[in-house]
């Protein structure tokens, strides 16, 4: 390896001898400064330990804080019987009475008002899927019947069927589709895929009024088990 480098230094670069002796001592002595850097690190941190005496520290010193204790105060009742509709506060109030509630035989909730404080204060529904309910109740427009919940992404439907004697859809829909007023692209929901909409408006130009559900199952095409789904979502406002 030696002889390697010597030769191309020395034939290939045009270096001298006195040249390559030049940068061995160059390399040398860098080496040499290196390893003395380590060496006096080495030999501060030594003295550094030896010279630590923790016996001349004052008490002062010595104490640690005592650590903050908190205090859980009662609840009053009337916040209680307002925690279901006040939806902006996020303290310690809400989720105690949730949890109250969630273990109470007797308790109901409306899905359709419900919101993530409520959701997440039952049993076995974390923040995550309160907002998934949430968001999915947005899209559909309201839950029209409580095994819809099942339709939720990653929400047990065992859950579901375990709870759904407590579970009440209260209004029901609060959105509907306006078949005859509503553009292609307001026609949306989870239930109706693009290639039905352009097939039912195609339908519509030539029909302006569609006035029941029974003229729809007339036109030809129509996939009647997604339409059948999406019959609490019609309406037929002229």
């Amino acid at each position: 390896m030696r002889a390697k480098i010597h030769y191309y230094l020395r034939f290939v670069f045009g270096f001298s001898q006195s040249d390559i002796n030049g940068m061995y001592s160059l390399f040398l002595l860098l080496l040499v400064y290196v390893l003395a850097s380590y060496g006096y690190r080495y030999i501060e941190g030594v003295k550094l330990a030896i010279s630590f005496q923790p016996k001349v520290w004052n008490s002062a010193l010595v104490k640690m804080p005592k650590q903050r204790e908190w205090t859980n105060y009662p609840v009053h009742k009337k916040w209680e019987r307002r925690a279901g509709s006040m939806s902006n506060f996020k303290g310690r109030i809400f989720p105690r009475y949730v949890r109250k509630l969630a273990q109470n035989q007797h308790w109901t909730l409306d899905i359709n008002m419900a919101d993530s404080v409520a959701w997440v204060g039952l049993k076995g529904i974390g923040p995550g899927f309160a907002k998934r309910i949430l968001a999915y109740r947005q899209r559909l427009g309201g839950f029209n019947a409580v095994m819809q919940l099942k339709e939720v992404y990653g929400l047990d439907s065992v859950w579901v069927e375990e709870n759904k004697s407590h579970l009440k859809i209260g209004a029901g829909v609060f959105r509907t589709l306006r078949v005859n007023q509503l553009a292609w692209n307001e026609f949306r929901h989870p239930y109706l895929p693009y290639a039905q909409v352009k097939l039912f408006l195609t339908y519509r130009k030539q029909h302006p009024y569609i006035s029941s559900y029974e003229e729809l199952e007339k036109i030809h095409g129509l996939d009647l088990s997604i339409w059948t789904r999406l019959k609490p979502y019609l309406s037929y406002e002229p």
